[in-house]
Protein backbone atom coordinates (compact mmCIF):
# COMPACT_ATOMS: atom_id res chain seq x y z
CA UNK A 1 0.00 0.00 0.00
CA UNK A 2 1.29 3.60 -1.26
CA UNK A 3 0.76 6.65 1.20
CA UNK A 4 -1.75 8.10 -1.72
CA UNK A 5 -4.10 5.34 -2.04
CA UNK A 6 -7.02 6.45 0.01
CA UNK A 7 -6.12 10.22 -1.86
CA UNK A 8 -6.40 8.08 -4.91
CA UNK A 9 -9.99 6.73 -4.09
CA UNK A 10 -11.32 9.93 -2.83
CA UNK A 11 -10.33 12.01 -5.74
CA UNK A 12 -11.96 12.42 -8.99
CA UNK A 13 -8.85 13.93 -10.83
CA UNK A 14 -6.92 11.21 -10.73
CA UNK A 15 -4.37 12.14 -12.97
CA UNK A 16 -3.85 15.41 -11.50
CA UNK A 17 -3.22 13.64 -8.19
CA UNK A 18 -0.92 11.17 -9.71
CA UNK A 19 1.05 14.27 -10.87
CA UNK A 20 1.32 15.98 -7.72
CA UNK A 21 2.46 12.61 -5.96
CA UNK A 22 5.20 12.56 -7.97
CA UNK A 23 6.24 15.85 -6.61
CA UNK A 24 6.97 14.56 -3.14
CA UNK A 25 9.79 13.08 -1.68
CA UNK A 26 8.43 11.11 0.88
CA UNK A 27 12.12 11.13 2.98
CA UNK A 28 11.09 14.97 3.56
CA UNK A 29 8.16 14.55 5.42
CA UNK A 30 9.95 12.14 8.41
CA UNK A 31 10.53 13.39 11.74
CA UNK A 32 7.13 16.00 10.86
CA UNK A 33 4.44 16.16 12.48
CA UNK A 34 0.52 16.21 10.89
CA UNK A 35 0.33 20.02 11.01
CA UNK A 36 3.85 20.41 9.33
CA UNK A 37 3.43 17.57 6.49
CA UNK A 38 -0.16 18.76 5.65
CA UNK A 39 1.22 22.25 5.48
CA UNK A 40 3.96 20.85 3.22
CA UNK A 41 1.20 18.62 0.88
CA UNK A 42 -0.93 21.77 1.44
CA UNK A 43 1.88 24.14 -0.84
CA UNK A 44 2.16 21.42 -3.86
CA UNK A 45 -1.65 20.74 -4.22
CA UNK A 46 -3.34 24.65 -3.30
CA UNK A 47 -2.68 25.53 -7.05
CA UNK A 48 -3.31 22.12 -8.58
CA UNK A 49 -7.27 22.13 -10.10
CA UNK A 50 -9.21 19.27 -9.32
CA UNK A 51 -6.81 18.26 -6.03
CA UNK A 52 -8.68 19.98 -3.14
CA UNK A 53 -7.93 19.80 0.99
CA UNK A 54 -9.87 16.28 1.14
CA UNK A 55 -6.93 14.99 -1.15
CA UNK A 56 -4.47 16.79 0.56
CA UNK A 57 -5.35 14.98 3.92
CA UNK A 58 -5.45 12.20 2.98
CA UNK A 59 -2.14 12.38 0.90
CA UNK A 60 -0.95 14.33 4.52
CA UNK A 61 -2.56 10.86 6.73
CA UNK A 62 -0.96 8.39 4.09
CA UNK A 63 1.89 9.86 5.10
CA UNK A 64 1.61 9.39 8.41
CA UNK A 65 0.55 6.17 8.29
CA UNK A 66 3.85 5.42 5.84
CA UNK A 67 6.17 7.11 9.22
CA UNK A 68 3.34 5.66 12.19
CA UNK A 69 3.17 9.28 13.13
CA UNK A 70 -0.28 9.88 14.90
CA UNK A 71 -2.96 12.64 14.66
CA UNK A 72 -3.91 13.61 17.51
CA UNK A 73 -7.39 15.78 16.51
CA UNK A 74 -9.75 14.58 13.92
CA UNK A 75 -10.13 16.85 11.05
CA UNK A 76 -13.20 17.69 10.16
CA UNK A 77 -12.98 17.85 5.96
CA UNK A 78 -14.71 15.87 3.66
CA UNK A 79 -18.90 15.16 3.93
CA UNK A 80 -18.72 11.79 6.21
CA UNK A 81 -17.26 13.48 9.09
CA UNK A 82 -19.25 16.53 8.60
CA UNK A 83 -22.52 14.66 9.00
CA UNK A 84 -21.14 12.27 11.39
CA UNK A 85 -20.32 15.24 13.93
CA UNK A 86 -23.66 16.72 12.74
CA UNK A 87 -25.52 13.39 14.12
CA UNK A 88 -23.08 13.63 16.98
CA UNK A 89 -24.15 17.06 17.89
CA UNK A 90 -20.53 18.38 18.02
CA UNK A 91 -19.70 21.52 17.18
CA UNK A 92 -16.09 21.71 15.47
CA UNK A 93 -13.24 24.20 16.08
CA UNK A 94 -10.89 25.73 14.00
CA UNK A 95 -7.62 25.17 13.24
CA UNK A 96 -5.18 27.64 11.21
CA UNK A 97 -2.29 26.02 9.10
CA UNK A 98 -0.47 28.03 7.22
CA UNK A 99 -2.86 30.33 5.55
CA UNK A 100 -5.51 27.60 5.59
CA UNK A 101 -8.14 27.37 8.29
CA UNK A 102 -9.68 23.58 8.82
CA UNK A 103 -12.39 22.57 11.39
CA UNK A 104 -11.28 19.54 13.73
CA UNK A 105 -12.71 17.85 17.11
CA UNK A 106 -10.77 16.26 19.99
CA UNK A 107 -10.98 12.45 19.98
CA UNK A 108 -12.44 12.55 23.36
CA UNK A 109 -15.42 14.75 21.98
CA UNK A 110 -16.33 11.73 19.51
CA UNK A 111 -15.94 9.45 22.56
CA UNK A 112 -18.19 11.03 24.73
CA UNK A 113 -20.61 12.18 22.41
CA UNK A 114 -21.01 8.57 21.38
CA UNK A 115 -21.64 7.57 25.32
CA UNK A 116 -24.19 10.43 25.97
CA UNK A 117 -26.18 9.97 22.67
CA UNK A 118 -25.91 5.68 23.08
CA UNK A 119 -24.67 5.04 20.05
CA UNK A 120 -22.61 1.47 20.01
CA UNK A 121 -18.80 2.68 19.88
CA UNK A 122 -16.62 -0.12 19.43
CA UNK A 123 -13.92 -1.04 22.05
CA UNK A 124 -10.91 -0.09 19.41
CA UNK A 125 -12.13 3.22 18.99
CA UNK A 126 -12.67 3.93 22.64
CA UNK A 127 -9.31 3.27 23.09
CA UNK A 128 -7.64 4.45 19.79
CA UNK A 129 -5.42 7.46 20.17
CA UNK A 130 -5.28 8.22 16.56
CA UNK A 131 -7.64 10.79 15.16
CA UNK A 132 -7.31 8.98 11.51
CA UNK A 133 -8.54 5.79 12.47
CA UNK A 134 -11.94 7.28 14.17
CA UNK A 135 -12.30 9.79 11.17
CA UNK A 136 -12.05 6.69 9.09
CA UNK A 137 -14.87 5.15 11.70
CA UNK A 138 -17.30 7.99 11.63
CA UNK A 139 -17.14 8.47 8.29
CA UNK A 140 -18.35 5.48 7.67
CA UNK A 141 -20.58 4.94 10.61
CA UNK A 142 -22.97 8.08 9.52
CA UNK A 143 -23.60 5.95 6.30
CA UNK A 144 -25.57 3.52 8.89
CA UNK A 145 -27.62 6.46 10.78
CA UNK A 146 -31.19 7.29 9.20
Amino acid sequence: MTYYEEALLHCRWKKQLLQVTKLININDYKNKNFEEIFLMIYNITKNINGVGVLSTYDLSSGICKYYNIKIDKIYIIGNGPKRAIKILGINPQRLKIGDISINFVNINDIINAFEHKLYDIPTYIKLCDNGDTIESFICNWQKTIF
